[in-house]
């Protein structure tokens, strides 16, 4: 793949402030100086940050940064911490650091004495050669400017940087620019997006210099319901064609090569001890079809093994061999994918190693820029009828579901010979649906008596599943945290689970609310939507950046059924309301009948991607329902109905 950005020739000469980052003058970083479009919405100002990646082979770089950020406020203070990680292949050294008061007056002036540095080996890792090192200034006297330089030298390149103009909102940027210099000739890959103006290129003294600048870039503020920071904000993403890391060389111009090269890396690490291999016979003995052997076989291997991380030199891209995860019965992402595509490669059932970007909110990958995107590994198992994802990091989860960690998304399979990107499964509408019903009982003094039944399903299962690793007192405090009022005494509880590729979890509780109405001379007031009032109304921002992102549907639905108080009656009911736009549907009706007041609630949100231009819409449809989900009954004590 070329280039996706334009490139124009530049001088040589323009070019050679930035690479004299260390001849400069001593800067002067003034607050009074920022601009008064810099400083609004801003916790932050980045004043000038100067990035140089040289290239000098395959598997050698060094990264010279230099920036220094003007901390406005107490929300920008985070950003006056250095912390810089780095592992077997990467050395960071000449470690520098100046505080600078408001008036650009020298306060702190520190080097690589004053550095900490610490194990990055996190509660779930086991072994890693990960390390941080950190400063912390212990300066707080805002505003004020923090200057850091340093440099990372590359022994194994795999990726090459990412240079973000933006690092998170309510950061402006007075100035910044990236600079990569190769040997002449040699070859990478680059894709701008979002970028204000052109790169240039120039070639000087056997080399090639790309360089990338932008300048008074004001801060952006989050907004609801947006995409990711990094798709609508200046990003250049960087990639290697060859490249070599611990002796192990490969290319990733294509998903092929790049499959390939993963293939490669896990060849003859499917192997397992003889006693183990008959040990599955008994396991499948009986197993009519692949599924339920799929479904045996990954039940075995989450009651065997657990999930620890590993990362020791290649090991963070190259997995444990099977045999020692059967031993030892522990393993990262890759290393329990790998054994699980071992366990079901003996059944004769083929499995593909694949590669992903996990998180719930984590970006789409750029799939026409090959290149090290990845964070995680799962299983794909093609059947004739169905694809089965196997997420075999998780030891409760059933076969074939995998929940809002990797869903929807494209990922990498690989094989030998190569790889293609595939797309994982997407819970639709349907699938992810809450079901709510109920039966309370309002008293004479006001409080009242619940049993309420739901069903939770799909991808409502992941918010709710982890109800059975919680002991009692934090399950009741799950439980109370649900419902929408206070003064609960919550009796009883019972859940049951379907495990399934579309699980779902039934939950009983039984409550009573103390004050559940609120009293106002002779009238009670009540919600009678009692536990899904909608919240999550967006909140409007001028000239929205993001496009509207409803990344998954869901279908909420609820009928609760009171019984009112002997000594009263119903004295004003909300009228019914149905709302239908394209971004979903809501719908409520109350039905009084003999003293049996039944509210029936539905709410539809449609998964899709929509302009920033139909916020105005969309948020109209949020704010009316949940106006709505707030409306309350009233109830008069007597026999006479007030008109």
């Amino acid at each position: 793949m070329r280039p996706h950005t334009v490139l124009k020739k530049a001088c040589p000469l323009l070019f050679i402030p930035v690479l004299t980052i260390a001849m400069t003058a001593q800067p002067v970083y003034r607050y009074p100086d920022i601009s008064p479009a810099l400083l609004r919405d801003a916790n932050s100002v980045v004043r000038n940050k100067e990035t140089v990646f040289e290239i000098t082979g395959i598997g050698n770089a060094v990264q010279r940064i230099k920036y220094a950020v003007t901390i406005l406020n107490r929300n920008g203070l985070k950003y006056s911490v250095f912390i810089q990680p780095y592992n077997k292949f990467q050395t960071v050294r000449n470690i520098k650091w100046n505080i600078y008061d408001q008036n650009g007056s020298l306060v702190k002036n520190k080097s690589n004495t004053s550095v900490e540095d610490y194990s990055a080996i996190a509660g779930y890792e086991l072994f890693s050669d990960s390390r941080v090192k950190f400063i912390d200034p212990k300066y707080r006297n805002t505003p004020f400017t923090v200057e850091y330089s340093y440099e990372i030298v590359y022994d194994g390149l795999l990726s090459y940087p990412v240079w973000r103009v933006y690092e998170d909102y309510y950061m402006s940027v007075e100035k910044s620019s990236f600079v990569i210099i190769t040997p002449e000739g040699f070859r990478f890959r680059y894709a701008g997006k979002n970028m204000p103006s052109e790169g240039s290129v120039t070639s000087f003294r056997n080399t090639t210099t790309y360089l990338w600048t932008v300048s008074n870039q004001p801060a952006v503020k989050e907004e609801s319901y947006c995409a990711p920071l990094q798709t609508y904000t200046p990003v250049i993403y960087t990639a290697p064609d060859d490249f070599e890391i611990d002796n192990h060389t490969g290319n990733c111009e294509t998903w092929e090569a790049f499959g390939d090269w993963i293939d490669r890396l896990a060849a003859g690490r499917d192997v397992l001890e003889q006693k183990s291999a008959e040990k599955l016979k008994g396991i499948l003995q009986g197993a009519d079809s692949d599924y339920e052997k799929i479904e045996r076989l990954y039940s075995y291997m989450q009651n065997k093994v657990r999930y620890v991380s590993l990362q020791i030199g290649i090991g963070g891209w190259q997995t444990i061999d099977a045999s020692t995860v059967d031993r030892l019965s522990y393993g990262d992402c890759k290393a329990l994918a790998n054994y699980m595509k071992t366990l079901l490669g003996l059944a004769g059932i083929k499995s593909y190693y694949t590669l992903a970007c996990a998180g719930e909110n984590a970006p789409a990958i750029l799939n026409d820029f090959p290149s090290n995107q990845f964070n995680h590994v799962l299983l794909c198992v093609p059947l004739m009828k169905d694809t089965i994802w196997l997420e075999c990091t998780d030891q409760h989860i059933a076969a074939g579901y995998i929940g809002k960690f990797t869903d929807d998304r494209e990922v990498l399979l690989t094989e030998q010979g190569g790889g293609r990107l595939v797309r994982t499964k997407s819970y639709s509408l349907e699938e992810n649906l809450q079901d709510r019903k109920g039966s309370l009982d309002i008293g004479n003094d006001g409080s009242v008596n619940s049993v309420v039944t739901t069903s939770y399903n799909g991808l409502f299962y992941t918010d709710n599943y982890k109800i059975f690793f919680m002991d009692d007192a934090d399950k009741k405090l799950f439980i109370v945290d649900k419902i929408k009022t206070p003064f609960i005494n919550l009796f009883d509880y019972k859940y049951s689970e379907k495990r399934s590729a579309i699980p779902a979890i039934d939950e009983t509780i039984k409550f009573s609310i103390t004050d559940f109405c609120t009293r106002m001379e002779n009238r009670f007031l009540f919600n009678p939507n009692l536990m899904t009032r909608f919240s999550k109304v967006p909140v409007k921002t001028k000239d929205r950046k993001s496009e509207i992102v409803i990344r998954r549907p869901y279908w909420e639905s609820d009928t609760l059924a009171y019984v009112l108080p002997s000594l009263y009656k119903v004295g004003n009911i909300p009228l019914n309301l149905v709302l239908q736009s394209k971004f979903g549907e809501y719908q409520t009706k109350i039905v009084y009948n003999d003293h049996e007041l039944r509210h029936i609630r539905t709410l539809k949100f449609f998964r899709g991607e929509y302009p920033a231009s139909d916020f105005d819409e969309f948020e109209d449809f949020c704010r009316k329902v949940a106006i709505s989900d707030e409306r309350k009954v009233t109830l008069v004590n007597g026999e006479v109905i007030p008109k």
